[in-house]
Parts: C-alpha cells; structure tokens; sequence
C-alpha cells in the first residue's frame, strides 16, 4: 500500500481500514506497529535500532515510504506511458514499459477498495500504453505487429474501440482488407449484441476509408537509417534476399566429432542413445540430420507433433516408412519383421502395399494386443541392425504422443548389443511436467548407453561462420558482437536477423525483435499479399503441408498457386520434401507466427475448411480430421465434431492407444455438454457411452465400476430415445441389457428393451428383450421358458447387413442364435441346436472377426460335450482354444482346456486331465460360475478311477451352491457323486432334478446310473 504512492503520507487509520477492513484486532495499532518494524529491518538491513529510518518514515498522521518514484515499477510504467516523442522513441519506452508487466497487479492485497482501485488504475495505464505502442509502430510502418498485439488485447478490452481501429488499419496496411473488414464487422457485433450500441463516427469513418482505399491509409515512408547503426555488407544478388538455411552445419565442430564416433561404435555393435537437447532454433534438427547424412546403412527419421492429442505413432511410422523408402531395404524390413507379420503396417497402413508380408495377427485382449505390437517393432528393429547398421532419429520428443514414447523406452533398453544408433532431439526447457518424455527422461538419461548433448548458442567464432553463410561476405566484429549480444548464439535467431540485415541493410537496436516471431513478421510483411494470404491458410494446416489439401482450401487458380508456393520457398518458409505434394515450414515458429497473426474466427473458419479438404481429398488421419474439427469449434457445432473424435478414437483404440482412445471419448462427451438438450444430442451421446462401455469391459472386467458408471448413464438415454427406431440405439441397448443381465437385475434390463421399441412392430426391440429374458429364465433355471424366449427372438431377426458393434466387435444375431442352441441342446433337440450353430457359424465367418469365431467354436464344445460326444466336444474346443490363444482371450482359453481335457481322457488319453486341472486354477473362484464344466472334472476323474476324488468335487459344488445357469449341472454332479460313492439314493435324486430341470441328456445319463 505504501509503494502505490512514494512520497506520500498514508495515515495509520487509512493503513488499518485497508488490513482489516471491519474486523480490526483488538490491538491494531501494535500489530501495524510490528509490520512496520520488520518492513524497516528488510528495508535497511543496516540500520541500527538507534538510527532514524531513511525508507519508511514515521510522520503525522501515519507513514510515508521516502523513494524516488523511478524505484517503484508501478511508477516507472505510468511515467512511460506519458512521455511523448519521436514514434521510434515511444515504441522502444513502451516496449520496456509493457515488459515490466507481470500479471494482475497486486494480488497479495486481495479485494480491498485501495487494491481495487490502484489495479483498476494499473489496468487501464496498460491498455492506454498498449494502444500508444501500436499507434507508433503504425507509424514507423510496422503493421503486422500491430496485428498481434492489438488481438491479444481484444480479448481481455473487447470495448475498447481504439484498438478496435489499430487492427484494421494494420490488417488494411498488411495487404488484408477482408479481415479488417471482418474486424469492423467483429466490433460492431459486439458493441450492439452486449451493449445495445453501434460504433462510434471514427470506427465507422476508418471503415468507410477502408472501403473506399482512401489513400490516407497508406503506410508510411520508413525511418532513414541512422549512421550509427550497423551495417552488413550488400549481396551482389539484386534482390537482396539472402540464401535459405545454409547447407553445411557450422559452429559445431566439437559435436560432429562426436556424433561419427558414436556412428562408428553402433556400427561396431555397441549400440547408443544419443540424447540432443536445446532451445528452440538452437539447432537440433540441423545437427540431427547432418547426423543422418553421415550414416552408413539403414536410416529412418520422425518427428513429434504438437497438438493437444497428437497422432499415436506418427514418429515411429515415419521412420518406418523412411526406412522402407531406401534402396532394397524394404525386402530387409520384411525379413526383419517376418515372424511378425505386418507390424509396421499397423502404424503406417501404406507399408500394408509396401512390404511383401501376411498381415499382423488381430488380438482382441487390449494389454496383449498392445505389448505384442511395441515388442515386435522393438525386436523386428533390432532384427533389422542385423542386416546393416541401423540408425533411428527422432525429433522433437517433447511433443511425443505416451505410446510413442513407450516404444522409444522399450528399442532404448534393447538396443545395447545391436548395430544401433538411436538418436533423439528435445527442448528439455518446454517439456511439460505432465509430457510422456518428462516422466522417462530421467531413465533414458541414466542408461549405460546414453550420451548427452545439450546445445548452447553459437561464440562469435561460429556466429561469424553462420553469418558468413547466410550473407556470403565477412561481416563486421562489431555486427557480430550485436548479433551474439541480441540471440545469444541461437542459429535460428541468427540467420532470421541477418535475413533482415540483407534484406534492409541495417539494423537499428529499436528495430530488433526481442522475440523471433517478431523477425518472422518482418519477413512476412515484406512479401506479396497474396503469399501471406497463402501461408496464413497453410499455417493451419500444421508443419507440413499436402498441396492437394491446400488448393482445395485456398480454392484460387492451381497455377497461381504454385507460383506463390515457389515465390514462399525462394524466401526461405517452406521447404520441399522427397514427396513433391508435401511442403514443409522451415521452422515451427514461422508457422506459428503466421498462425497467430490471424484472428480466431479466421483461424476457426480455416480449421472447418481444412478438415472438409481433408475429406475431400482422403488425405488425412482421422485424428487429424478431429485436430481440424475441434480447432473449428467457434464455426461448428459440437455434433460437427464429435462423430471425428469417435472415429479418432477408433482409430487410436485399433492400435492399442486405449489412453488417447479413452480421453478423445470423453472430450467428446465434454463437447457435448454444450450442445443443445434435445434428441439429437442423446443419440450422440449414446454413441460416446457405449464405445467407452465397452472399451472399459475389455479392458478393467465385464462388471466393472467404470462400466457401470456409462450404463447408468445410457438409461434415461435409452428412455428418452424410446420413439426412434431400435436398429438406431442397437448397441448400446445390447450392451445395456447384457450387463444388467449379467448382474442380476435382468426386470430392469428387459423393461429397458421394451421400452424403445418404435410401435409394436419393431423386431429389435423383440430381438433383445427376447434374448435377454431368455438368459434370465436359464439362470432361474426355467429351460422350457428359455427356449421359447430364444425362438421366438430367433423368429424376429430381420434380413439384410446387420450392424457390428463399435471398437469391441459383437453381433447380436449370434448372440441370439448361440444360447438358443444351448437351450435346444439341455432340451435334447440336437437337429435344432446343431441347425443354430450351423447359422451362427455362417453368420461368423460372414462377419470376419477372430472373435465372433471363437465364441461360436466354445458353444459348439459346449453342446458337444453335453450330449456326451467328446470327439465332437475335442474337434471344436481345439478350434476355440487355437483361437483364444492367438487373441489373448484368457478366460475362453481356460474354457476351451476344460472341454478339451474332459475329451481327451474320454478317448484315452489320460493326460488331458493334468490340462484341466491347470485350467480350473487359473479361473481360481470363477469356476463356480461354471458348474457343468465342473461336472465334466469329476467326469474325467471318474473315468480314470479316482473314485474319491471325484467325489470330493462333486460333493463340494454342490454343496457350495450352483448358481444361474450351473443349475443344469446338478443332476450330472448327483449321479457322479452316486457312482464315485456307490451311494444309490444321489442317482435317483439326480433323475428328479433332471426331470424337473428338462435336461434331456443328463436325465438319460442318471436313468442309466439308476439302471446300472
């Protein structure tokens, strides 16, 4: 409180009032009095306790702080911004002035009326001064910084018509008269739809001199250059453009001559991690591909991409791909990844043509799917290094996507004894807390193998060499001194201010940017319009740019195009690449500079066109197509965005980034909050409930909270959605009745069934509440009821292409078609239920999915075995097995062992019991919900005369109770128990639970124990 006003008394009560507002202590005055103290002891830690304060003066009625008014910065930026003068004199005073700012002023005194009003003060000096910098810079003809700076400030004073009227003269002065109209167009809006007021006469005369192209408007003459500053010698080119980036590396002698060591020592076998780190420009990237070009072998670069959910695997598929695009080094890959099948595909679908291999074994257990992939790109790597020295660059991993940097984790541990070398480029100054590298630097730092090369700026021995490049002269000791005082050293820096020093032939100290985008915007301002309108679009695109894409979003003549693309490469902005459809920026600051001189709407209106090119042209990813889509949020509706982040989803669960797939899922339910309530919004939703359902099944159980969580969420979802047809909600209320059913409360599954049905007529609402109550009736168990259930469900089942449910494949015709078959089985009407499996089969092999064939194939086994076949039970539980074991599905492989051993000790083989016992620990206490799989243990020990034995678990399932379906296992269990004990009454109980359960086969087995 003091420091807002130096040199001036501020009275104990005014200093009370503010502490304490209404509820002073009851001894104020000796707690101020204590503050004051310990202010004046770190005020002067000097003084003594007989000395007189000099700083914090005691005088009537108060205190007063005694310093000049230039000590206190509030003070210093409020004189600043006062002072007047030359424009160039402003410009340098403000730009000081506005880099004293360092938030909201005075946080620490909170809301009271002095904190508020010296910040309401503070606030109001900085918007003045902001617009008296920009009307400077408009005055020295500087208008694309005007563009930027004048929009941030928009965004915290949208009132504030000054700056309203510095945008769109600098965008009008930028070569932009669309965009400062649409600016006017911006302001107004504004003003009317929050104010109820229009503009007032000097916004409404600029806008009205924009139209007409008042000459008025124009920019004016730049400033004459001062003597003093120094000068770069002319290039003899007649431009005066410099060259682009120079070609050779400069200034890093002492690294290359560790870089071809380190090459040297992979290529012997003594594989390395090479660690480059720096700030950006500082010349990672150069130093990483200098290090490519000296590499003998296999090479193969990537980089990461910046974005709040970049593309999962993108790196790694670009080095794949460059690998692949060497000469005969794809046959290498294939060799290589041989006993994998297509694993590079899975990241890079294009090396499905490529490479001449099977593709890669679908597994549907997610943790398995996932740790087979990164395991066999890591092995087929190294395999790789076999055949020549391998040598792996990745760029910018800071920006890594988390199952990126997984895989970069796994190939660095692996690649000790290889004929590797892997390097990685970062900036260890933005690595997020929370980015995937952060939390494994440290580990990839520590190996044996790692070396560490963080890059500082440039001395002035290579800042000589860099300028000597760029300019092709010597320049002056003195320019150098300036160029290593303005960037310290940073190549990039460098080369953008000598790019201005040839383009100007000077470069006077207020003309220097603090910042590089501030040199871009140089660069930009000084090309065509219709370049700048070229890259601005390109900017959205992201670092590299397809071509086809952007003519379909620049939509101007194609050769016209290309000649603004050549004229921005010849300038040193984009690059070509190997492809020739694919530009490239010559550093990410370029693009965001241009990205960032746009305004919000137009960056917004850009991204929906963008992603609409990218469908237009099939060129992009659909986690590109959402980046376009989310960024266009301003311009679209959420509904325009949520199917691409399904889709993204999708995309990312299929290649096992279940993370990425799980958060784009729910961003897609955030969206939709913003949607407006109504039936289109629910179906949506439904949509993103039932993919994160069943992710989440896959993944954490059938019965999972998490699960249960989006299924209570679906059911006012399904309510409200009961007038639409069933085929709309199928998968969700599939799911929503299987989970309900699956814990028991099947009423409030079926009640959900029926509801949607869309008229009495819908067959899928018969379909699933049928099935499900079919399901409910076996666990009472009612099988006569059961059966019923299914036929009928069955006899509903329309025609046509049926749909498959999202990112976990079901079918729901083969979920009504294999428990009918069950129940046509327990009911001993073999012919029907070897009819319903056939159909099922069929359905199966239509639908293509590993495991809609597995499941059949079980309840194949299963039917077998309870008509007492075990060469048919072993047939099909082989199949299921096989099966199970190449899509990692654990609890059917333990399923499909149960059947296969009981078949196999039926047949003589004696062995397959030692399968099921190992079978029957691995379900632990899920093998109560198996009962007659249980029946089929005590089965085979019978058969092999461990009497006792089987007794012992037979007599322990039923005792421990059969619950739901393992019901039918009762009577089977009864009449082991009776032969395994020779106890005659368990075999005619058996024949009445037989009965009174309707199983056919089991009661035939008990009436023949009975017999016997």
């Amino acid at each position: 409180m003091l420091a807002t006003q130096p040199g001036r008394i501020v009275s104990v009560q005014r200093l009370i009032d503010e502490l304490w507002a209404d509820e002073p202590p009851e001894r104020a005055i000796a707690s101020l009095q204590a503050y004051v103290s310990r202010l004046r002891r770190a005020l002067e830690p000097g003084r003594t306790a007989r000395d007189r304060s000099a700083v914090l003066v005691s005088r009537a009625p108060g205190y007063v702080l005694q310093v000049p008014p230039e000590s206190v910065d509030a003070a210093r930026f409020a004189a600043a911004v006062e002072q007047g003068g030359d424009p160039a004199v402003v410009v340098k005073t403000l730009t000081g002035a506005l880099e004293l700012w360092r938030g909201d002023p005075l946080p620490e005194l909170g809301e009271s009326s002095l904190a508020r009003a010296e910040r309401s003060r503070l606030q109001e000096l900085r918007l003045t001064a902001i617009e008296r910098h920009s009307e400077a810079l408009l005055a020295l003809g500087r208008a694309s910084e005007v563009v930027y700076r004048t929009e941030t400030a928009l965004a915290e004073a949208p009132y504030r018509e000054r700056l309203w009227g510095q945008l769109m003269l600098a965008l009008y002065r930028s070569g932009r008269q669309a965009d400062a109209m649409a600016a006017f167009t911006r302001a107004r809006q504004g003003l009317a739809e929050e104010l109820g007021i229009e503009p007032g006469p000097a916004l409404q005369q600029l806008a009205q001199e924009i139209l007409r192209q008042a000459p008025n408007l124009q920019s004016p003459a730049p400033a004459p250059v001062a003597p003093a500053e120094a000068v770069v010698a002319e290039r003899a080119d007649p431009r005066g453009e410099p060259e682009s980036s120079p070609d050779e590396l400069v200034g890093r002698d002492a690294e290359l001559r560790t870089v071809d060591r380190l090459l040297a020592e992979a290529a012997a076998g003594h594989g390395r991690l090479l660690l480059v780190s720096g700030s950006p420009g500082i010349g990672k990237s150069a130093l990483l591909r200098e290090l490519a070009a000296r590499a003998r072998g296999l090479v193969g670069s990537g980089t990461g991409v910046d974005g709040e959910a970049p593309p999962v695997f993108l790196p790694w598929a670009q080095i794949l791909r460059g690998i692949a695009s060497g000469r005969h080094a794809a046959t290498a890959l294939a060799e290589a990844f041989a006993p994998y099948g297509n694993l590079p595909a899975v990241l890079d679908p294009t090396l499905g043509d490529v490479l001449p291999l099977p593709a890669a074994e679908r597994i549907a257990d997610p943790e398995m799917a996932r740790s087979r992939l990164l395991q066999g790109i890591v092995d087929g790597l190294v395999r790789l290094a076999g055949s020549a020295p391998l040598v792996i660059v990745l760029d910018d991993a800071h920006w890594l996507d988390a199952p990126s940097t997984v895989l970069l984790t796994m190939f660095a541990k692996a690649l000790r004894g290889a004929r590797v070398l892997l390097a990685v480029g970062y900036r260890e100054a933005e690595l997020a807390p929370g980015a995937p590298l952060a939390g494994v630097l440290a580990e990839l730092v520590a190996d044996p193998a790692a070396v560490r090369m963080p890059l500082d700026g440039l001395g002035p021995d290579g800042i000589a060499a860099l300028a000597r490049s760029v300019t092709g002269h010597d320049v002056p000791a003195e320019t150098v001194a300036m160029l290593a005082d303005r960037t310290g050293g940073n190549p990039f820096f460098v080369v953008e201010l000598l790019r201005v020093l040839v383009a100007e032939h000077t470069l006077s100290p207020e003309h220097v940017p603090v910042r590089v985008q501030e040199v871009v915007r140089r660069r930009l301002a000084k090309l065509p319009g219709q370049v700048n309108a070229v890259l601005a679009v390109a900017a959205v695109l992201g670092r590299e740019v397809a071509v086809p894409v952007l003519r379909d979003v620049v939509q101007i003549d194609e050769l016209a195009l290309f000649d603004t693309l050549d004229t921005a490469v010849v300038a040193g902005l984009l690059t070509p690449t190997d492809d020739p459809g694919l530009l490239r920026f010559s550093h990410d600051l370029v693009r965001q500079t241009a990205y960032q001189d746009q305004g919000p709407l137009r960056r917004a209106r850009l991204h929906a066109r963008a992603a609409q090119a990218l469908r237009d042209t099939g060129l992009g990813t659909a986690a590109q197509l959402a980046g376009h889509l989310r960024a266009a949020l301003p311009v679209l509706s959420p509904f325009d965005v949520v199917p691409a982040l399904a889709s993204a989803a999708r995309e990312a669960y299929e290649r096992t980034a279940h993370e990425q797939a799980d958060e784009l899922l729910g961003e897609g339910l955030e969206l939709l909050r913003r949607a407006p309530a109504g039936e289109r919004r629910d179906v949506a939703e439904l949509d993103l409930r039932i993919r994160l359902a069943y992710m989440r099944q896959a993944s954490d159980g059938y019965l999972a909270p998490v699960a249960a969580e989006q299924y209570a969420a679906m059911e006012p979802l399904l309510l409200r959605l009961r007038g639409r047809p069933v085929l709309d909600v199928l998968p969700a209320l599939w799911g929503y009745a299987s989970f309900h059913t699956a814990a028991g409360d099947v009423g409030r599954a079926v009640s959900v069934a029926r509801a949607p049905a869309h008229g009495p007529g819908d067959p899928w609402a018969a379909v699933v509440a049928e099935v499900h109550e079919g399901h409910a009736a076996l666990t009472v168990p009612d099988l006569p009821k059961a059966h019923r259930h299914f036929e009928t469900a069955l006899a509903a089942l329309p025609g046509g292409e049926l749909p498959v449910f999202p990112i976990v494949n079901w079918d729901p015709v083969i979920g009504a078609f294999a428990p009918a078959a069950i129940a046509c089985g327990l009911l001993g009407d073999d012919a029907s239920a070897q009819a319903h499996l056939r159909a099922a089969r069929a359905r199966a092999g239509r639908v293509g999915e590993l495991f809609l064939d597995m499941y059949v194939a079980h309840f194949t086994a299963v039917v077998a075995a309870d008509r007492d076949d075990p060469e048919a039970a072993a047939a099909a539980a082989r199949d299921t097995l096989g099966l199970a074991e190449r899509g990692g599905h654990r609890e059917y492989r333990s399923l499909a062992a149960l059947v296969l051993g009981w078949a196999e000790v039926r047949t003589g083989e004696p062995a397959g019991l030692a399968r099921m016992a190992a079978a029957r620990t691995d379900l632990g206490d899920a093998m109560r919900r198996f009962g007659r799989l249980e029946g089929l243990y005590a089965d085979a020990l019978l058969a092999l005369d461990r009497r006792d034995e089987a007794a012992a678990v037979a007599t322990a399932a039923l005792e421990a109770g059969l619950p739901g379906q393992s019901a039918f296992a009762e009577p089977d269990l009864l009449r082991l128990r009776s032969l395994a004990t020779g106890e005659p009454s368990w075999a005619a109980e058996a024949v009445r639970r037989a009965e009174k359960l309707h199983h056919a086969h089991a009661l035939a087995r008990a009436q023949r124990s009975v017999r016997s």
